[in-house]
């Protein structure tokens, strides 16, 4: 399937349903979502119409696939999500023991393909007596309210409409400068990742460390033994930086940082006054794999999460935890991915499990130091 030239949109939420539930006025949001759609294909920019919206009313007039089916592609293919969240999980299916309901799946499937396209608008009534109670409702209410990702909400329908307008703005504002920032971003014959190309590995490996350590935004600088403390889960953690200057495929540039759990045992005395640690943070410059992790690690045994900011792979027996940063090819983009990673530990839900993790390694560091 060609990329369309438009920004396709997609808004999501029941269709039968009305909205609001505490008031005489009401529409249907199929309805609501009809005229919106409408409004919004007909919006001229600089005399173009840019947008297409996609809304599961029109899952009727495909023949692709079933509903469901056609429902959970175009979430995936869209560049901006829109949920109109009112706590309904959607149709279930036919199975007894459904638990996830087609607005759920909608909002799981995109947000698995592209968390940044995703944009809530809160409009669940949670003291109506009809709000919805349903297993299905609950377990979607639950994933949301998790998330805290409702950058607006809306009370009656002209406020919703103009939620909705507000947001399509606002993504397609954050969506086109991430990419020109992500198109921007590794260019190693340009400015300041030129500048790191040209440094010699021991140089550039102390750039990569203080970049991503400033990044940590940690209570103390980096300094003697790469250290930093970062408060994760009101937990205060032991972070310990490195970087790999080149390819991890460069046997030079990849020893310079080995295997950094096996010298845990001298960050006992540093551990010792915090709630946990050490955890490994490695900027690479350039990608980075699950299997390179997995060796890093030392073996294949282990949790490995590819994600946006790179890699990132958990011991869950010894607690031992490397996040490892691709393509840090400059101070920026070393930044960014600091930040994609700091990001990811409330998304994911993992700020917990790390700092979880983190406790369970000081204590372990703690016996190794102890031993002849």
């Amino acid at each position: 399937m060609g990329k369309s030239s438009k920004i396709k949109i997609m808004i999501s939420s029941r269709c039968n349903d009305m909205f609001p539930l505490s008031s005489k006025s009401q529409v249907r949001l199929s309805d609501l979502r009809t005229k919106i759609k409408k409004e919004i294909e007909g919006t001229t920019v600089l005399g173009s119409r840019p947008f297409e919206v996609w809304i599961n009313e029109d899952a009727a007039e495909s023949a692709e696939l079933d509903a469901w089916d056609e429902c959970m592609r175009q979430a995936r293919e869209c560049d901006i999500f829109v949920v109109l969240f009112n706590g309904n999980a959607g149709w279930t299916g036919t199975g007894e023991n459904a638990s996830i309901g087609i607005c759920h799946a909608e909002f799981l499937t995109a947000y698995a393909r592209a968390p940044a396209k995703v944009f809530l608008i809160d409009i669940f009534e949670r003291r109506a007596p009809s709000a919805p109670k349903k297993p299905a409702d609950v377990n979607f209410q639950k994933r949301l309210e998790r998330e805290n990702r409702f950058g607006s909400s809306a009370t009656d329908v002209p406020s919703l409409e103009e939620a909705i307008r507000s947001r399509i703005v606002s993504a397609t504002v954050k969506l086109v400068q991430q990419g020109v920032a992500d198109a921007n971003r590794g260019k190693g014959y340009l400015g300041p990742a030129l500048d790191w190309n040209r440094m010699p590995y021991p140089q550039r490996s102390a750039a990569m460390v203080a970049a991503a350590g400033a990044a940590l935004g940690s209570t103390n600088p980096i300094k003697d033994g790469n250290f930093c403390i970062v408060t994760i889960e009101k937990k205060r953690i032991l972070f310990r930086v490195g970087a790999v200057p080149d390819s991890m495929s460069v046997a030079t540039a990849r020893e310079m940082v080995g295997q950094p759990h096996l010298r845990d045992d001298t960050a006992a005395a540093r551990v010792a006054r915090l709630d946990g640690g050490p955890v490994h943070l490695i900027a690479c410059h350039k990608g980075v794999t699950g299997t390179q992790a997995q060796r890093m690690l030392g073996f294949p045994d282990a949790t490995v999460v590819a994600a946006p900011f790179g890699v990132y792979v958990l011991d869950p027996v010894q607690a031992i935890q490397i996040v490892l940063l691709a393509n840090c090819k400059d101070e920026g983009a070393t930044r960014h991915n600091v930040q994609r990673f700091m990001d990811w530990l409330p998304q994911s839900e993992q700020g917990e499990p790390l700092a979880k993790f983190a406790s369970k390694r000081k204590d372990l560091v703690a016996l190794l130091s102890t031993q002849p």
